[in-house]
């Protein structure tokens, strides 16, 4: 008989957690486990990229938040109990700073026990597996390339953690951060990276982009990133300046969305690069332009293993990356990447490198196979069933 997983996830919409839970999901031996995926907020961009195999539930919180009164007024208008509930919930936590989520169980209706039960995602995902799911085991993913919890939400959080029986971290270094900053749960934390499946990276990237936009009349630069400060996204803006300053043709591509959109418009028209830099916004296939790019930039100072980096490497991109705490794994400087300070300062400099030096560029093209076999679906699949089969 197959073993029944739950995965829970906000939505689908393309981003790099959801990245990886659609390269999972994948990967996944459906001769052996049934699988649910309950989403909160809708489905998204990647829908039509899971299996079949996969029984999709929805329970819809994306109208939990916002005011009390006119949410609480849309939920009754809609006969939506389970949505009261959570925001009830909600409330009463923000009042009283305990946990009544489990009050919520009786609306929360999931016909099945079973064997193991993921969040994949912190926050409400982790809660409600938490407190509401009937599972032998219990895993929640940590996919944050940093700890900025308040000790108030860390103690929650410490208190919710003693339901998991692992707490999964993407790289050495992040597992290595949350055993500080967590304290007593050391053993439950194991890291497994995410998938790079290279086959399919590079099947995907031979599809024609949207725009044409690779040319030996310009310097092909590329960003991708969720466009908010911990992305440092606004510092492609301010290197791509002073690249234009000193008479370099160069056209910089930003992929992403975010709070910081308007900002780096803003900027972008303060400095004349509108015919420099082109914000595409998000994109489901990133691939294509990743392949054309001259150089891969990746700015975030927050990254706890970066997807694209890996993605590029598969795509025998060079890339130049802002140090942090997840590429420095698998970035061995100037051997098959440059790593560079997480400012504008930085980014200049590692691309400069690249104009002057083009056996460096050469060398940064060449086959990258000793570091993203780490990252294959088997080996990666693997170390995710032992999780799930242990004792």
């Amino acid at each position: 008989m197959k073993k029944k997983l739950l995965f829970v996830n906000g939505h689908l919409n393309v981003g790099g957690v959801e990245n990886s839970l659609v390269n999972v999901l994948k990967n996944i031996d459906y001769s052996l486990y049934e699988v649910d995926l309950l989403l909160l907020e809708g489905t998204g961009d990647y829908l039509e990229e899971i299996p079949n195999d996969i029984n999709i539930l929805f329970y819809d919180l994306s109208s939990a938040y916002g005011p009390f009164f006119q949410c609480l007024f849309n939920k009754i208008r809609t006969k939506d109990w389970f949505g009261i509930a959570i925001r009830l919930v909600l409330l009463f936590e923000s009042i009283f700073r305990v946990n009544v989520l489990p009050l919520a169980k009786p609306l929360f209706i999931l016909q099945k026990k079973y064997h193991c039960a993921i969040a994949y995602r912190v926050g409400i995902c982790t809660d409600i597996v938490a407190y509401l799911v009937n599972s032998e085991k219990k895993i929640t993913w940590w996919h944050h390339g940093e700890f900025n919890l308040s000790d108030r939400e860390t103690k929650r959080w410490v208190r919710t953690l003693r339901k998991f029986d692992r707490l999964i971290a993407v790289s050495d270094g992040v597992r290595g951060m949350l055993i500080k900053k967590i304290k007593g749960i050391g053993n439950k934390i194991v890291s497994i990276p995410n998938i790079i499946n290279t086959k399919e990276i590079r099947m995907k990237a031979m599809e024609r982009t949207a725009l044409e936009f690779a040319s030996n009349e310009h310097l092909t630069l590329l960003s991708i990133g969720r466009l908010a400060p911990e992305k440092g996204m606004i510092n492609c803006v301010y290197a791509c300046k002073r690249l234009i300053e000193e008479g370099h043709n160069v056209k910089w591509f930003l992929i992403g969305e975010g709070p910081e959109r308007e900002e780096i418009e803003k900027f972008i028209k303060q400095f004349g690069l509108e015919n420099n830099i082109l914000l595409l916004g998000a994109i489901s296939n990133p691939y294509p332009y990743i392949k054309n790019a001259d150089i891969y930039v990746h700015p975030s100072r927050v990254e706890s293993l970066s997807i694209t980096i890996l993605e590029a490497l598969a795509l025998n991109t060079p890339v130049t990356v802002a140090k942090s705490l997840g590429p420095m794994e698998f970035i061995r400087n100037n051997e098959n990447g440059l790593l560079v300070e997480p400012d504008p300062n930085g980014l200049y400099k590692g691309i400069k490198s690249l104009i002057k030096d083009q056996n460096l560029h050469s060398r940064l093209k060449s086959d990258n196979s000793d570091v993203l076999d780490n990252y294959s679906p088997e080996v990666i699949m693997e170390k995710i069933y032992r999780v799930l089969e242990a004792g």
